[in-house]
């Protein structure tokens, strides 16, 4: 019996040294392998399901039984994506159209609608489609109106910032200012703009016009006259808009800005090339006397500053190195093309600013524009080589002549603009593709320090 046990374990021994290769050189072959079944690869978890969230005039919305959401003409509108989509929209009947937004990316599309159509709501229909063939898809209603009813934010040359409501389909609108005090009224057509009447504009004429821009409206308006006591007014310019760019990394670029600025004694003007960079997170400015493209400013007379989102949307905030705001701006998309834009109370220096910037551009070419200015006149400016002129409306009286210098070192997309009568009232003239601007000679001994005209191209 022991000797059937030892010879069973024998056979044992050799039968496992033979599955596992052994009992011979050279390795591997031989035998019958003990049978191994790897485990199967872990199936991967479905990708998660594509989520969309719609916001309407910048609140949540929801929509109505049947799942279409409900927007005024000219509303903004914004759908975030939980993950990356592609955008898809067609209109799905009626007269709505749209109008796309730089900010729209592959998270969020950001649109406003308008509908051609007096008396039909239009319906319209928007599809994101993200990996592993997830899609969603949202339908809108637009409702009737004019498409330039709504909010706006005003940049006044006061150096006040305030807000305008308008209604074109009523004819009536309203500003408010930052301290709550509101004025409104009616407004009609005027040739090929508008007209505001005020109970603040006495008698005739009324400068107190606008003309209408894409998602804007430039224009003159009776703002209070800076640290006046009793409060007076007069006619000033102003940009109001809606557009403002508010994705951070696309605020990037070169401006060419005028600043006028206002305290209880005086008033003063800045001209300087500005640049935002890094993504829009950082802002410099020439601060010298003498005015340099931003790449040949003397460094100590760069000023550095850090760009953030401020509470209010569509701002920034600037910040210097202890993290202190000196500013707020905002850039808006006028015809197409970046503007900057601040106004308000310089936290600083308690006086009042406003300051509209212009893309650097690599000449300043001739125009005709329609236009305002702080002295309280509305005005026609021409441009044609080497002479600017600012001539009323109901012309031919010519108000300003001015001859029109380059000066090394300035922006390229910038003039010199000296009075023909005068040489002592200087100026600086730039321009985008569709907004004119002349700001008066800093310093306190410039007669045309403070002085801001800003003007439509035609």
């Amino acid at each position: 019996m022991r000797e059937n046990i030892r010879t069973a374990l024998a056979a044992a021994v050799v039968l496992g040294l033979a599955g596992c290769g052994g009992g011979g050189g050279g390795g591997g072959g031989g035998g019958l392998p003990i049978g191994f079944v790897p485990a199967p690869a872990p199936t991967p978890p479905p990708a998660a399901e594509l989520k969309l969230t719609v916001e309407i005039a910048g609140s949540v919305a929801t929509p109505d039984g049947a799942g279409t959401y409900s927007v005024r003409p000219g509303q903004e509108v914004v759908v975030k994506a939980s993950d990356s989509v592609g955008w898809a929209a067609s209109g799905g009947g009626g007269t709505a159209t749209l109008t796309n937004d730089v900010d729209t990316g592959a998270t969020q599309w950001v649109s406003r609608f308008a509908n051609s159509s007096k008396t039909d709501a239009a319906s319209y229909k928007l599809e994101a489609s993200a990996s592993e063939g997830r899609t969603k898809q949202v339908n809108f209603a637009v409702q009737t109106g004019s498409y330039d009813n709504g909010d706006y934010m005003v940049f006044a040359a006061n150096g006040s910032r305030q807000k305008l409501h308008i209604d074109f389909d009523a004819k009536t609108y309203d500003v408010t200012d930052a301290a709550g005090d509101k004025t409104s009224g009616t407004f009609g057509a005027n040739g090929t703009g508008w007209v505001f009447s005020n109970s603040r504009v006495p008698g005739i004429p009324n400068n107190a016009t606008f003309l209408p821009l894409k998602d804007s409206f430039a224009g003159g308006f009776p703002f209070a006259v800076p640290f006046s006591s009793p409060v007076t007014y007069k006619n000033a310019p102003f940009i109001a808009t809606r557009a403002f760019v508010t994705t951070q990394a696309k605020l990037d670029g070169t401006y060419d800005r005028a600043r006028v600025e206002y305290t209880s004694a005086d008033r003063n003007s800045a001209t300087a090339q500005i640049r935002i960079s890094d993504g829009g997170t950082v802002m410099k400015q020439c601060v010298d006397q003498k005015i340099y493209r931003i790449e040949n400013c003397p460094s100590g007379s760069v000023v550095t500053s850090v760009v953030a989102a401020d509470t209010e949307a569509g701002l920034w905030t600037l910040k210097d190195a202890s993290g202190a705001v000196i500013g707020k701006f905002g850039i808006a998309m006028v015809e197409g093309e970046k503007i900057y834009l601040s106004a308000g109370t310089s936290t600083a220096l308690a006086n009042q600013v406003m300051a509209i910037g212009v893309p650097a551009a690599a000449t300043y070419a001739n125009f005709n524009a329609s236009g305002w200015a702080t002295d309280g006149d509305i005005n026609l400016s021409t441009v044609s080589t080497g002479l600017y002129s600012l001539t009323a409306p109901a012309g031919p009286v010519i108000t300003k002549s001015l001859t029109l210098s380059i000066i090394a070192d300035t922006p390229d997309g910038m003039r010199m603009a000296f009075d023909r009568a005068d040489a002592s009232h200087q100026y600086f003239a730039m321009r985008s593709t569709k907004l004119d601007v002349l700001i008066g000679n800093r310093g306190p001994s410039s007669p045309t320090r403070g002085y801001l005209h800003i003007g439509v191209v035609q």
